[in-house]
């Protein structure tokens, strides 16, 4: 193990200088707050295997497991080389590549993570991501990996609630009807359709109590004559979870749920996006 191993002696003595109390007017002076920095990413690194080097040593130098080494390099085998370069992943955890109809928040529930540690580990601001980008999924492991790349192929969208659909997206009575209604017993559980973020939770007009929830992608789904919710606006939900009830507010002729999905802010028929 030269080639990791090999380092200079002990660690040098750190200077410690006496710290004079300040006077009462020293305190009167406030400095000006300084800046606060981005937040910072956390690095992914590179390693250039050296003679008698094996992944299990590397793998503990770094303080990861043998299999985030692996998995962070799946063309090398055991049997490693002189010269052979390897990425080195900053923790426990794997490479998630963003792909085509990925959210954040599909991504966070894929590996059963919160989208805050996501975004933290990657030095993000924002929800958004894009095809193509590589985010360090802390702790995730790579059978999981697996399933999320299994995942993006697969419908987005789950059923919303039980019951019969009582009335289809389509024009009706010289309108469009931009949803579907789904008829059940007031109090029947609705369910999250989509991991995704609340943009409303309340009173929506003709709607009744409604909750609205942004899946990230232009993708947004509305759950409308509520009888009660349980959500906040600003709230993460995963996808099945419970969000309201069923009820019959608003302009309602019956206990009902009705489901949109839109697109960019169109309303698209939700039936193409259910399972």
């Amino acid at each position: 193990m030269a080639g990791i191993w090999a380092f200079p002696g002990g660690p040098k003595p750190v200077l410690q200088e006496t710290i004079k109390a300040p006077s009462v007017t020293e305190n009167q002076i406030m400095e000006a707050p300084t800046a606060i920095s981005p937040p910072q990413a956390m690095a992914i690194s590179h390693y250039v295997v050296q003679a008698g080097d094996t992944l299990s040593g590397i793998a503990q130098h770094y303080g990861i497991d043998v299999e985030t080494l692996t998995g962070a390099n799946p063309a090398v085998s055991e049997l490693i080389h002189p010269g052979d370069q390897l990425i080195i992943l900053p923790a426990k955890g794997v490479i998630h590549q963003v792909n085509t109809g990925d959210t954040l928040w599909d991504i966070a529930y894929t590996y059963g993570i919160q989208v805050d540690t996501i975004k933290s580990a990657n030095a993000k601001t924002s929800d958004q991501v894009d095809v193509g980008e590589k985010l360090f999924i802390p702790g995730a492991r790579w059978g999981r990996a697996d399933t999320a790349v299994a995942r993006a192929s697969a419908s987005r969208f789950i059923w919303p609630t039980k019951g019969e659909i009582s009335s289809s997206f389509g024009w009706r009575w010289g309108r469009l009807h931009a949803g579907i209604d789904i008829a059940n017993d007031i109090g029947t559980y609705v369910m999250s359709a989509r991991a995704g973020r609340v943009i409303w939770a309340g009173w929506r007009g003709g709607y009744g109590y409604a909750v609205m929830l942004d899946h990230g992608g232009g993708y947004v789904s509305l759950y409308g004559h509520l009888d009660d919710y349980f959500v906040e606006i600003g709230q993460y939900v995963r996808a099945g979870q419970r969000i309201a009830s069923m009820g019959n507010t608003g302009n309602s002729t019956g206990p009902h749920l009705h489901f949109e999905i839109q697109k960019d802010g169109q309303p698209v028929d939700p039936i193409g996006f259910l399972p």
